[in-house]
C-alpha cells in the first residue's frame, strides 16, 4: 500500500507540473514570439514481479515489473516557428525561420528574444517590451520616433531622407547552441551562454511573429491531465480505504 500510496502522489505532482504548464501556454497565447512548454515524463523505477515474490500464474512472470510511479519535472520547449501577422508598424520585426535577437541590458549583460516589438526611445534606441535595448551593430542613435526608416531582410537599417537612404546600423541574429540551455528570464526573453551569429536569415519589417500556442490544442491537453489528475487522487483515496481496513482488523 505504500507503494500504491507513493505511486499516486507521484501522479500527483506530475500532473500538477503539467496543468501549470499549459496554464502558462493558454497565459500566452496572445504573447508575441512565444514558445509553448511541455512536461517530460518518466518512469522512476521498475521492478520484476518475480523479484517481489509476488504469486503470479502467468509463463512470463519474469517479464513482469510493477512501477514506482512517475516523474514530470523537466520542462521541454517547443522552439517551432509561429504564424507571421502584419503590423504595418516600422519598427515591428519578425524573423522568419532561424535566430534570435540579441538584447543588451544597462550591465552589458546579453539577452535572447524571438519577439521583435520594438519602439524607438528619446536616445534612439531600439527597446524591448522588457526596457532591454536591441543590439545594433554601428548604430549612432541617430534615429526618432518620426523618422521614416527601413530595415531589409538582412538586418540592415536605412534612414530615408528626401527618397535618398542612409545605412545607420545592422541588426544581427543569433543562433542558440544546444537549445536546452536555454533559461527563460521572463517578459519573452532567454539568456544563453552559448551562441553565435548567423550568417544568412530573413526579417520581415512591418510584422510580428506569433505565439506559437494553440489555444484549441491547450485546452485539450488541459481536459486530458486533469482527468489524469483525477485518476492519481483516487488512487491515492483506495489506498487511505486501504490502510483503514488494515487497521480496524488489527485493532480486533
Amino acid at each position: 500500500m505504500l507503494r500504491v500510496l507513493w505511486n499516486g502522489k507521484s501522479g500527483l505532482i506530475s500532473n500538477q507540473n503539467r496543468i501549470d504548464a499549459i496554464s502558462n501556454n493558454i497565459a500566452n497565447v496572445d504573447t508575441n514570439g512565444y514558445k509553448r512548454v511541455d512536461v517530460a515524463f518518466l518512469d522512476i523505477l521498475n521492478e520484476s514481479v518475480n523479484r517481489l515474490g509476488v504469486p503470479i500464474t502467468s509463463d512470463d512472470k519474469d517479464n513482469l515489473s510493477v512501477g514506482s510511479g512517475t516523474k514530470g519535472e523537466r520542462i521541454v520547449r517547443d522552439f517551432s516557428q509561429g504564424i507571421l501577422k502584419e503590423t504595418g508598424r516600422k519598427t515591428d520585426l519578425a524573423i522568419e525561420g532561424e535566430g534570435y535577437f540579441r538584447l543588451v541590458d544597462n550591465e552589458g549583460r546579453n539577452f535572447y528574444t524571438r519577439d521583435g516589438a520594438f519602439k524607438i526611445d528619446a536616445d534612439g534606441n531600439f527597446v524591448h517590451s522588457s526596457g532591454l535595448i536591441l543590439d545594433i551593430e554601428n548604430y549612432n542613435n541617430n534615429l526618432s520616433d518620426n523618422d521614416r526608416i527601413r530595415v531589409s531582410y538582412d538586418g540592415s537599417i536605412y534612414k530615408i531622407n528626401n527618397d535618398e537612404e542612409e545605412l545607420v546600423g545592422k541588426i544581427n541574429l543569433y543562433r542558440i547552441i544546444g537549445q536546452d540551455a536555454i533559461v527563460s528570464k521572463g517578459e519573452n526573453v532567454y539568456s544563453a551562454d552559448n551562441v553565435e551569429a548567423l550568417e544568412k536569415f530573413h526579417l520581415r519589417q512591418g510584422f510580428l511573429e506569433a505565439s506559437n500556442a494553440d489555444i484549441t490544442k491547450e485546452l485539450t491537453n488541459m481536459l486530458v491531465t486533469q482527468r489524469a489528475f483525477e485518476l492519481s487522487a483516487r488512487t491515492v483515496k483506495s489506498a487511505d480505504e486501504m490502510w483503514q481496513i488494515a487497521n480496524n482488523l488489527r485493532g480486533r
